[in-house]
This record gives structure tokens, C-alpha cells and sequence, in this order.
């Protein structure tokens, strides 16, 4: 029956579990996030045990942050960097193993008040229906830090 059940989760359409989990997160940036109380656990449900993630350097939010405990840390964080996320633009280009996924986004920095328009693209590989390994590549990372800072 196990057997069953991970077959079962594999057949996950990745566009929309990460529609699930794009519509958690900007319900848990609305809510405040972690500094708020704000419900982490409908977006850890969308992580592979072995999740991982890549942020480059010149982001508020660099690195790779491995497993849903570094994962809950980072969204903390970015909600922290961020009041405000509404995405104006999504477009999934699904494979066999994963998503790749061109955004644009209107944020807010949270220390600034400042408001900037974005896009990025996230490459994301899955496992057993569930998100694995996420890599994100902003269009200008360095304006993102630009407009956080005071």
C-alpha cells in the first residue's frame, strides 16, 4: 500500500502543486509570517524530505537552505524582507521531473517602504509529487537588495 501511495503522489501535476504552494506563500507573507504567528505547515507540505533550496549571493536571502526546517527559517525571513508580494505574472513550463517557472512580482520592502517590480525564474525539481530541489535567478538581484535597504 506504501508503494501505492508514493506512485500515486509522482503523478502530481508540478504546475499545480506549485500553484498549492505559490497561493500558501503569499497567504503566509499576507499574514506576516513567523514574526506574526502565521501558519507555516501548509507550505511544508509541498517539501520532499530532502528539499533544498538556492538563493544566489546578492540577495537580502542568500544561499542554499536544506530541509523544511532551514526552508520555514528562509520564508520567515522573507517575510521579514517583504510586506507586500502580489504576482502579476506566472507562467509554468512543466517536464517530466520537475517545473521551470518564469514570475513577475510587485514587492515591498518591508524596512524601506519601497515597492519594486521584478521577474525571476525558478528551475524546480520533484520527488514523489513533492518540491526537491529549487533554484531562483532574479532578473537584477542586486536592485532586490537595493530597494531593502534604508
Amino acid at each position: 500500500m506504501e508503494h501505492e501511495g508514493a506512485a500515486e503522489a509522482s503523478r502530481v501535476d508540478p504546475a499545480a502543486m506549485m500553484e498549492r504552494f505559490f497561493n500558501a506563500e503569499v497567504r503566509y507573507i499576507e499574514a506576516g509570517g513567523a514574526a506574526a504567528g502565521a501558519d507555516f505547515s501548509e507550505m511544508a507540505a509541498c517539501f520532499h524530505p530532502d528539499v533544498v533550496m538556492h538563493q544566489g549571493p546578492s540577495v537580502p536571502f542568500p544561499g542554499d537552505w536544506v530541509g523544511s526546517d532551514e526552508l520555514q527559517r528562509f520564508f520567515a525571513l522573507l517575510s521579514e524582507t517583504w510586506s507586500d508580494m502580489a504576482i502579476l505574472d506566472r507562467t509554468n513550463y512543466v517536464g517530466e521531473e520537475g517545473v521551470a517557472i518564469t514570475v513577475r512580482a510587485v514587492l515591498t520592502s518591508r524596512a524601506t517602504g519601497r515597492t519594486v517590480e521584478m521577474d525571476a525564474s525558478h528551475i524546480i525539481f520533484m520527488s514523489e509529487g513533492l518540491i526537491r530541489d529549487w533554484t531562483v535567478f532574479y532578473d537584477d538581484p542586486v536592485k532586490i537588495g537595493e530597494i531593502c535597504r534604508a
